[in-house]
């Protein structure tokens, strides 16, 4: 596994968060990005829509699934 995040951003600046995993042959369960202890984002593949965004003040989620 392998994550690329920003250690710190200029407000207003856009980042992109990037989590690459490669679980071999078992299914992906669930990932969730946190900001100061509060979730903003959830994607699990088996739940329908399977990406959340929970809103939070001074952030806009844009967000793009890859599958490995």
């Amino acid at each position: 596994m392998h994550m690329t995040i920003p250690e710190a951003v200029k407000l207003g600046d856009t980042i992109t968060l990037i989590c690459d995993y490669d679980l071999e042959s078992v299914a992906l369960y669930t990932i969730k990005w946190y900001r100061n202890e509060e979730e903003f984002y959830r994607y699990v593949p088996k739940e329908s829509p399977p990406s959340r965004v929970f809103i939070m003040p001074h952030l806009n989620v844009d967000f793009d699934v890859r599958p490995l």
